[in-house]
């Protein structure tokens, strides 16, 4: 019987079996081929995100992920949970029976999932109600609980903090970004090429905008709005952290004016 690696392997061969590959212009179509062929196929397969990580990583290309869970778990009607902290209790959630069926639903698929570090985040109403807190769940390996058995849970948060510092980025002031080295394939976008912003806005949960990986962190990913090189406008999910991505405010691009009139007069 074969792995679901090993299925996903072929399947790849399938789908990628014309595709042009030597080029790097080649490569980034095959991806947006295997990304066109997940939505349409693959959008409530389990398999879905495994087949996406494994063909970038055959093609060279930046990986993306399609929400399956929330694809496969619809939000029942009347659906309620509420998530705080207590100073006594710690940790509380409170939900209705819709609610609580919706989380038990949600982590029952998540269970499945064939990516670790996959996650779902709730974070919309409904289902929260009130001041709750956004309440995110993850799926990891063996090695996080070996770790966490050992009082070693933080290690791997701390190498992605000490590779990447926490950045700051007053979104609502940023007029350009720019991204370096490989771009999603599936994206009509260059590599260090300076993009004009329309807007900025948080990342959606249920949302179908196509994300730049970087620590697969819902709660820091942000929507660019921007024009890509088609000129068609274009939504695109980024982590702020990612060294990748780098945004620009208004005073940074000043230097880049109009140049000077030309001097008037003879020359010397």
């Amino acid at each position: 019987m074969m792995t679901p690696a090993e299925e996903v392997d072929l399947l790849l061969n399938r789908v990628l079996a014309d595709a042009e590959t030597e080029s790097e212009f080649g490569r980034r179509r095959a991806y947006r081929t295997c990304v066109q062929y997940a939505e349409k196929h693959l959008s409530t397969d389990h398999r879905c995100n495994l087949f996406l990580i494994q063909a970038a990583e055959r093609l060279g290309q930046p990986p993306m992920v399609i929400p399956i869970v929330y694809n496969r778990v619809p939000l029942p009607p009347g659906a309620a949970v509420h998530f705080y902290y207590d100073d006594d209790e710690g940790p509380v959630l409170v939900g209705n029976s819709e609610g609580l069926h919706y989380v038990g639903d949600v982590c029952r698929e998540l269970s499945q999932a064939l990516v670790p570090g996959e996650c779902v985040v709730i974070d919309e109403e409904p289902p929260l109600v009130g001041d709750s807190y956004e309440l995110t769940i993850y799926i990891e390996d063996e090695q996080w609980f070996e770790a966490a058995a050992e009082g070693r849970e933080g290690e791997l948060a701390e190498q992605w903090e000490n590779e990447v510092e926490r950045r700051i980025v007053a979104f609502d002031d940023v007029v350009a970004f720019q991204l370096r080295g490989a771009v999603p394939g599936h994206l009509e976008l260059t590599p260090e090429k300076l993009y004009r912003v329309h807007g900025i806005t948080p990342f959606k949960r249920n949302s179908k905008v196509p994300r730049k990986l970087f620590r697969n962190d819902p709660a820091r990913t942000q929507v660019v709005s921007l024009t890509d090189d088609d000129g068609h406008a274009l939504l695109l999910g980024v982590e702020p952290d990612d060294p990748d991505v780098t945004f620009y405010y208004a005073w940074h691009l000043e230097q880049f004016g109009p140049p000077p009139e030309p001097p008037t007069g003879d020359a010397p």
